[in-house]
């Protein structure tokens, strides 16, 4: 197993984990904090430097790699879901309803078309060579579909993979706008925000990465669009350390050191199954 892999899915680990608990402060704000700055803020009611459910459910979802087929980690997915409920925190309404749990009355037509699968599954992209687009797909298929059931959801989960399977392989060598082609629109703002709708999602991803060359400014200016700003946040971050390596210069954040990190002990884990996973 190469050590420089190793190292690289490392980072991209943890840049989204790290961008996940800078968003949180900034989820679904009624009123914006501006100017938005690269500090790591407290929010209410959570941990300081704590993840949200978005860096759970990737982890639970990259564990499952090790199983021997697409079924066996669906139903592995759903097993380990059920045993980190205790464990989870800021739930979307497609997850609460797999797990037989009350939905707001307001989000229950968001169900199985939300940006979870997406956001859960898009570093499972690592674990699969740039060339194995069709196992990917499937793998990517099996896992998004034990939770979302909309097409829409399932495309955007494969497609945000791909650009992480592409990333590890070959940087920045290959344009985004190539790799998702015309499938997802340009990113277009809105007034309250990105919503948790999986394409408007990946699309502020995009740009985002886009129009940043580090990671800590696609962290402030994810949060700068409002709305699901952890989710934009983590994956924003950790694809343009996937694509940039180190110029990235997600290490040289100063606030790293404030992230929980020890609520997250299975990340090691996770980038060895990855690791091996790519290398098979």
């Amino acid at each position: 197993m190469s050590l420089d892999l190793v190292s690289r899915v490392t980072s991209v680990f943890r840049a989204y984990a790290a961008g996940d608990a800078f968003g949180v402060a900034h989820e679904f704000l009624e009123i914006p904090i501006t100017p938005v700055e690269n500090v790591l803020l407290e929010k209410q009611g959570w941990p300081y430097g704590g993840v949200s459910d978005d860096t759970m459910l990737t982890l639970l979802t990259v564990l499952t790699l090790s199983q021997d087929s697409p079924e066996q980690a669906s139903q592995k997915f759903l097993s380990e879901l059920r045993a980190a409920l205790p464990h989870l925190r800021g739930l979307g309404p497609t997850t609460k309803a797999a797990l037989g749990l009350e939905v707001n009355a307001h989000e229950t037509h968001l169900v199985g078309m939300t940006n979870g699968a997406m956001m859960r599954c898009a570093l499972s992209g690592m674990g699969f060579s740039a060339g194995e687009n069709l196992e990917r797909d499937e793998w990517i298929r099996a896992l998004a579909s034990t939770t979302h059931t909309f097409e829409s959801a399932v495309t955007c989960a494969q497609l945000a993979a791909a650009l992480f399977s592409d990333a590890i392989e070959n940087g920045d060598k290959n344009s985004i706008e190539t790799l998702v082609g015309t499938r997802i629109p340009q990113w277009v703002k809105r007034e309250k925000g990105v919503s948790l709708d999986p394409i408007e999602t990946l699309s502020a991803v995009i740009y985002v990465v886009g129009n940043c060359t580090s990671a800590a400014q696609a962290y402030v200016r994810a949060c700068e669009l409002g709305g699901d700003t952890d989710t934009v946040a983590a994956l924003s971050g950790a694809l343009i350390t996937a694509r940039k390596g180190t110029t990235a210069e997600f290490e040289s954040i100063e606030w790293l050191a404030d992230i929980a990190w020890e609520e997250i002990p299975t990340m090691g884990e996770a980038v060895e199954i990855l690791c091996a996973r790519r290398n098979k």
